[in-house]
């Protein structure tokens, strides 16, 4: 059987074995809580029964193979009691157990893998699983939840983290948690598909530190963009401690956080920065119909709301288009005169209570031209009074949402002022009640981004073109620069477009530049000489022979004072007539491999840091939307009269590039082109430096 198919088993057991001692009443009690109707057993040689349940004395005594098991022992009998459970025929494991791969005990954790063959084994230093669906609790710690047909599984790396989250007061059902742990044997990838193959999960949400599989994790996130399944993660180890500590804690290997991103924004991957925004866009995702645009109607009943709610979107983009003026209509005969007809629509308190007018109303805004349309609404504190017109504006919603099936959510400004009974009801009416403006905003523009982002890869003409290679090992031998000369020739191969110049001896220069044509610039080349201009091998708009040769003479005197006696010298064309300026880089990741830099290059590179990251294999309309992304895009696109750049020119030179890592996945350290010169449109581009760094095979 096949470790999916085992894990299957796992996630939805006929039969539970939970192996340990006095440690497992906790466990044992919250299986039966939550109301699992299979077997259950329980191993230990010393007790005769565990909370009620009578022992079995080994693991070869159980009555028939077990589709789930639960380890509650040390990290040594941990891996002894997974070679066991494996020859019995188990479907899958939980590994509680700490002192592997974390505390570097690699040796432990590669027995623990070794033991665990095609099993399903989630862990170790793991929490264990929930499934809120069939009644599964693998869990050592009190149990918050319940049973639920439909919801969001949680996937985490930290088992504390996946804790907190099922103690939400979010009005969020929850199908399934997984704390995954040290990712011995399946990564988070692998738990996406079965989750993906299961109708009760509408939305899948992340806590992760690192990933292991980056290929196969890209397979799983392009089948949930098919299924219509929002991935929602929250990232940590984004700062330089933060890394450290994840390294230390799940002993994953943290990859630049540029790259995760990347990854994330190819794939339609919805990145959040607290667990409370986490929630509230798993709650979006799972209980709304998908937006199908952008457009966002908002009613209030106060100026204020109104003031924030369009500051907040304005955050992110989302248009607020004005009424029709049908809606106009409508609204003047349901609304005083003093009411402003806008959208924002602040339809103020005379209607409050006023079921029948609410309901038109918000039906009129719901029915325009938006794709969402959110309520803001903050109850009073519970406790102080009566809060019925808080609670018809709550039914009005749910009656116009049931007339005209759109994104709809009800927001409050302070996430304690919409209590747990009106959060329900709307939850079973298909709207969200999100808690809190930042987050509850954020939310949902991240699902439209989802959204949109899901149209633009299913109307690719092959979305498998966005899965990703994963990063390999280098060949073995020595790393080795490739001097300017001899990058830019290796480069040119590809298509790069570099100057038409040459290489020459001291004794040579002024010859050859008679022959390139004046005015040239002038290089020192050497294969140990990474930095030209701080080392004094930089020579520009040299107009004539004698020029040439006293540059190269000053050159010469200065490289031989730094013990670069065998430079050469490059002689090309001197470049004036460009737009503006692109680095192009090759960065080298153990997760990712190489992944492609571009940015606004020349002087502007460290000024500016404008950069974005491209993971390979990439596209023309990605290297586009990368361009165009870019602060300085604006001096390849007639800034303030300027001429337009030769822009597909530039794309076709950061393909060459693509081209040439793709060919040398196993080879290539570094890449640095700065600067690409963008010449006017239909003039094309030339990289007039380039470096690169390859590792060379040591030959006999």
């Amino acid at each position: 059987m096949s470790r999916q198919e085992n894990l299957r088993r796992l996630l939805s057991p006929k039969s539970i074995v939970l192996i340990g001692g006095s440690n497992l009443k906790l466990p044992i009690q919250n299986t039966q809580d939550i109301g699992f109707d299979g077997d259950i057993w329980v191993v230990n040689p010393k007790y005769d029964q565990i909370a009620g349940i009578p022992c079995f004395p080994s693991i070869a005594d159980l009555p028939s193979a077990p589709d789930a098991a639960f380890i509650s022992v040390n990290a040594e009998l941990t891996v002894q009691a997974v070679q066991e459970l494996k020859e019995k025929g188990c479907g899958g494991v939980v590994c509680y157990a700490a002192g592997f791969a974390e505390v570097g005990n690699n040796d432990l954790q590669q027995a623990l893998v070794d033991a665990a063959g095609e099993m399903a084994l989630v862990g170790p230093n793991c929490y264990g699983l929930l499934n809120f669906t069939k009644g599964v609790a693998l869990w050592p710690d009190r149990l918050s939840g319940q049973r639920t047909e439909k919801g969001i599984a949680i996937i985490s790396q930290s088992g504390n983290v996946a804790l907190n989250l099922t103690m939400h007061d979010r009005s969020l059902p929850i199908t399934h948690v997984i704390s995954v742990g040290n990712q011995a044997v399946m990564g988070v990838g692998d738990y996406i598909e079965p989750l993906l193959a299961d109708d009760s999960v509408s939305a899948i949400g992340f806590y992760i530190e690192g990933l292991k599989d980056i290929e196969g994790f890209s397979q799983a996130a392009l089948k949930a963009i098919e299924k219509g399944v929002p991935l929602v993660v929250l990232k940590a180890g984004t700062s330089e401690i933060g890394t450290q500590l994840t390294m230390s804690h799940t002993s994953s290997l943290a990859g630049s956080d540029d790259m995760y991103q990347a990854m994330f924004d190819r794939l339609g991957i919805l990145r959040v920065d607290s667990l409370s925004e986490l929630l509230e866009t798993l709650k979006v995702a799972a209980l709304c119909e998908l937006p199908t645009g952008d457009h966002v109607g908002v009613l209030t009943c106060s100026g204020g709301d109104s003031a924030m709610l369009a500051d907040s979107l304005d955050q992110f983009n989302l248009p607020l288009p004005q009424l029709t003026d049908e809606q106009s209509s409508t609204l003047s005969e349901l609304l005083p005169d003093f009411a402003s007809l806008s959208n924002p629509l602040d339809y103020n308190t005379s209607i409050w209570g006023d079921l029948d007018t609410c309901t038109q109303v918000f039906g009129s805004m719901m029915s325009g031209q938006y794709d969402s349309t959110i309520l803001a609404l903050d109850f009073p504190k519970q406790g102080l009074g009566d809060d019925t017109e808080w609670q018809v504006a709550v039914d009005a919603m749910i009656a116009a949402h049931g007339q005209q099936h759109k994104t709809a959510a009800v927001i409050c400004n302070l996430p304690e002022l919409l209590p747990e009974d009106a959060r329900n009801r709307l939850v079973a009416a298909g709207i969200a009640p999100l808690q809190g403006l930042k987050d509850g905003v954020a939310a949902l523009a991240k699902v439209i981004q989802f959204s949109q982002r899901r149209q633009q890869i299913l109307t690719m003409d092959n979305p498998k073109q966005l899965l990703l290679r994963q990063g390999g090992d280098l060949t073995a031998g020595t790393n080795v620069m490739l001097d300017e000369w001899a990058s830019k020739q290796l480069m040119a191969q590809y298509g790069l477009p570099v100057p038409a110049g040459q290489i020459a001896d001291l004794a040579d220069v002024a010859q050859v530049a008679d022959q390139v044509g004046y005015p040239v610039v002038m290089k020192g080349v050497s294969d140990k000489l990474a930095h030209k201009t701080e080392a004094g091998a930089v020579a520009l708009n040299l107009k004539d022979a004698a020029a040439v040769t006293d540059a190269a003479n000053t050159m010469a005197a200065r490289l031989a004072e730094q013990g670069l006696t065998d430079a050469r010298y490059l002689i090309e064309p001197m470049e004036s007539n460009f737009v503006g300026e692109l680095i192009i880089g090759l960065k080298r990741d153990d997760q990712f491999g190489l992944a492609l830099i571009v940015g606004t290059g020349g002087i502007l590179v460290n000024l500016l840091n404008d950069s974005a990251t491209l993971l390979l294999p990439t596209t023309r309309e990605a290297v586009q939307n990368a361009i165009q992304s870019l602060q300085g895009y604006k001096l390849l696109n007639g800034y303030r009269g300027r001429e337009v750049a030769d822009v597909d020119a530039a794309v076709d030179a950061v393909l060459s590039v693509a081209d040439f890592a793709m060919e040398h996945w196993h080879q290539v350290t570094e890449l640095d082109i700065n600067p690409l010169m963008v010449r006017p449109k239909g003039q094309g581009a030339v990289a007039v430096d380039a470096l690169v760094r390859t590792q060379q095979e040591v030959t006999d």
